[in-house]
């Protein structure tokens, strides 16, 4: 039969159910389950490859544990998926996608397959765009008045007094009166600010913390101060060059080619430097590799402090004294357009974050907003005194310096009065919203001033972009990629649209000036048969090259004497051959 195994096992195979035992005197004592030997056949084991099955929890392997619940419909609390409404889908938009009568016309299946799962991928990328916003959960500040009210009436100190600590906090000021008058800017993450008078003090901070990064004084006339890519690097126009300086007010770079300069933008996206020079000329500076990608002159001579940039398309607007507003590009010398905005010289020109409105301001004190998109028609006119500057925040607010008061519009108007209004003690040179903070930035000629403006930053913001708590790391990673998808001067155009098309009058042009080749006609070689004297013909073919260079020797020779006189006698020729043997002489 075989061997035989042996194990113990109890005589009854149910479930054993815990019991609570009571002591008591007459108990009996606890019986010991009976054992029972049961024996097993060795042959009658299962072979390898029969199944078996065996009891989940009991051996590790695949079924280990309890098996999973599936879910039922019922346990999702928002099993249909959040209505979209037709206006954020608009939002997020790319155009019309190509009709059903466009894929029927492709010639293969297969290419029809690819494109109709492209398009596919094109809208759900559209929706998911959509719902991201569902996790936008910061709101908006804003002001909140009776019917009978209304915001212009309030002041600084009405705003501190019903917002948080950390908010009011943000409302401070700077007397710095022996050094003015300030230009300011902010760092792109808006967190760092910038200082510069005209008498030569410059000074940058971290205004939320309110620590000092640096403070120098270069001993001459400081005409615009602006920041680069990051908070490490700032650029100053003095009055001789353009200087750049690192965060602890150490000098870096000196751009002498950048002369008499009197106001700077920045590019971001294309570390480009703009510059609007003293004699007329605008230049461009690429700061990653330090050369100048473009420098032209104006023809029409740019006011010093009047120059901007779009940040939807980087096309420079600068103003001029006739009245004009250019637009510029550095791949084209002559200006991409030119719009006649005042009847007077334009004082302070201002364009929105998205590149759809213009703001600009004449020594005829009115104040104008263009439509960039419809052919840069005019939309509305006000007369508010002569505008010294022109900022746009992140929501769309447009702030404008009048003497020493700062107003603030959200909707601009002929009729429209400004939603907010703060006054100085001394007249405002410059001022710049923060980004992603509700705070206006005010330089005057008796220092800084940061003032509070509910409902003009951004509240949610995308950290891989712009990160305001970035540590040093992140700054270091987000340097690089920017460096990596740094855009080509080249690419800037005033039609964004221009980018994705393609260029048929190159690709025309290109095949015009092909030259035509005509196609050879085949020849057929036969080789030779070799032979003993297979030499023969290159030998024949040396002699009479030799022949024809004698020839060619004997002609030129004789050609030579003939023009110096002394050429003999030319043979005659005789129609008879007879002719030969008469003597020389004339015949008749």
């Amino acid at each position: 039969m075989g061997k035989v195994q042996r194990y113990f096992s109890t005589e009854s195979s149910q479930e054993k159910v815990p019991t609570t035992v009571r002591k008591s005197s007459n108990d009996s004592p606890i019986k010991k389950p009976k054992v029972q030997i049961e024996t097993i056949v060795a042959s009658k084991r299962p072979k390898k490859w029969e199944k078996t099955t065996r009891p989940r929890g009991k051996f590790p392997g695949k079924f280990r544990g309890k098996k999973r619940k599936s879910k039922k419909p019922g346990d999702d609390p928002f099993p249909k998926k959040v209505h979209l409404a037709k206006e954020q889908l608009k939002r997020y938009s790319r155009g019309p996608g190509l009709t059903k009568a466009v894929i029927k016309n492709i010639q293969t299946k297969v290419r029809a397959k690819k494109i109709i799962k492209k398009e596919k991928q094109v809208l759900s990328g559209l929706e998911q765009a959509a719902r991201s916003e569902l996790l936008l959960s910061e709101q908006n500040g804003g002001i909140d008045v009776e019917d009978w009210e209304h915001t212009l009436q309030l002041k600084q100190c009405d705003i501190v007094n019903h917002v948080d600590i950390t908010s009011a906090s943000k409302k401070f000021e700077l007397r710095l009166d022996k050094f003015g008058p300030y230009h300011i800017d902010y760092s792109l993450n808006g967190r760092q600010l910038l200082l510069g008078g005209r008498k030569g003090h410059i000074a940058a901070l971290d205004w939320v913390n309110k620590s000092l990064l640096c403070e120098v004084n270069v001993t001459e006339s400081v005409h615009d101060v602006k920041w680069l890519h990051n908070e490490t690097l700032f650029a100053v126009a003095q009055k001789g060059w353009t200087y750049i300086y690192d965060n602890q007010g150490l000098e870096v770079h000196c751009l002498k080619k950048l002369d008499r300069v009197y106001s700077l933008d920045f590019l971001p996206y294309h570390f480009l430097l703009v510059a609007g020079h003293e004699t007329g000329f605008l230049s461009w500076v690429d700061v990653s590799i330090g050369k100048i990608v473009a420098q032209f002159k104006s023809r029409v001579g740019p006011a010093p402090n009047v120059l901007t940039t779009n940040p939807a398309n980087a096309v420079t607007f600068c103003g001029h004294s006739n009245g004009t507003v250019t637009l510029w590009a550095p791949s084209v010398k002559d200006p991409l357009a030119s719009i006649l905005c005042h009847g007077s010289p334009i004082s302070a020109v201002g364009v929105d974050s998205v590149g759809r409105l213009m703001a600009t301001g004449g020594y005829d004190g009115t104040l104008r907003l263009w439509d960039l998109r419809n052919n840069y028609l005019p939309i509305s006119t006000c007369k508010v005194g002569v505008p010294t500057a022109l900022n746009f925040s992140q929501r769309g607010m447009l702030a404008t310096s009048i003497a020493n008061q700062s107003l603030v519009f959200s909707e601009m108007g002929s009729r429209q009065k400004p939603y907010l209004k703060h006054v100085s003690h001394s007249n405002v040179s410059s001022l710049k919203f923060c980004p992603f903070e509700d705070v206006l930035g005010i330089g005057s000629h008796d220092g800084f001033q940061s003032v509070l403006i509910p409902g003009a930053g951004e509240a949610n913001y995308d950290a891989l972009e712009r990160n305001p708590f970035q540590s040093k790391g992140q700054r270091k990673e987000s340097e690089i990629k920017a460096l990596l998808d740094k855009i080509q001067p080249e690419l800037i155009t005033l039609d964004n649209s221009l980018l994705g098309e393609v260029d048929t009058g190159a690709i025309q042009d290109e095949l015009q000036g092909k030259p035509k080749y005509v196609k050879k006609s085949d020849i057929e070689l036969s080789h030779r048969k070799k032979r003993k004297n297979a030499k023969l013909p290159k030998i024949k073919q040396g002699l009479q090259s030799e022949l024809n260079i004698k020839q060619a020797k004997s002609t030129y020779q004789q050609s030579k004497q003939q023009e110096e006189g002394k050429a003999p006698a030319v043979q005659q020729v005789f129609s008879n051959p007879l002719d030969r043997f008469k003597t020389n002489r004339k015949r008749n």
